[in-house]
């Protein structure tokens, strides 16, 4: 006889490092590092660094157009994942930001709930800094309320799930899912989403 477990309430993380993202990311950086010096901080999550307009993915650029079909294909995929299906059919409405983040400057918990997905991607992930090992971290907290108070073998409840940056990784997970980032040491250079879903009937 065997005991039936079933891994009820998964939360899906997606994550993947985009190929020869290299000249892609040299282009974004000197687009976003030039908006920055244009405006002020709109002031979301983020703490003392620069959070840009929410239209970024609006701009008539080819580095821009590039990342939003890498976004598109990703998100699709994490829609078939979370479905079963084996195809997404419907409309998806993506807006899209850039943050800045220098020394000292860091994401405070949040989430987005007008959103369905949201995504992480690394246009410059900043230099480790074996002194900080968490900084600019991403981590994602324990959804279920009161995990973090359960004493259980193996401790498998309320641990993060904590994603190293790099330059040209992109990770998506539902918007609901509470994050934060790390205090940064370094220059990072990250864009940052959420899209809302339209399924055909």
């Amino acid at each position: 006889m065997e005991l039936e477990v079933t891994p009820a309430f998964p939360t899906l993380i997606g994550r993947v490092r985009l190929p020869d993202a290299e000249v892609m990311n040299h282009g974004l950086h000197a687009l976003i590092l030039d908006e920055e010096a244009q405006y002020p901080s709109l002031g979301r999550s983020n703490i003392r660094g620069w959070h840009s307009r929410p239209d970024f993915l609006h701009r008539s650029d080819a580095n821009v157009d590039a990342l939003t079909s890498w976004i598109i294909w990703a998100l699709r995929r994490m829609i078939c994942a979370a479905t079963g299906q084996d195809a997404f059919k419907g409309t998806l409405s993506i807006t899209a930001w850039a943050t800045v983040c220098r020394a000292g400057a860091y994401h405070a918990p949040h989430s987005h709930p007008d959103s369905a997905w949201s995504g992480v991607y690394y246009v410059d992930g900043g230099a480790e800094n074996p002194d900080q090992p968490l900084s600019g971290m991403l981590e994602f907290l324990d959804p279920r309320a009161g995990a973090e108070a359960v004493s259980a073998p193996g401790d498998p409840y309320g641990e993060p799930v904590r994603v190293r940056p790099q330059a040209g990784l992109l990770v998506v997970f539902p918007s609901w899912q509470l994050r934060r980032g790390f205090f940064e040491t370094a220059l990072s250079v990250v864009i940052k989403g959420g899209a809302r879903i339209r399924q055909d009937a």
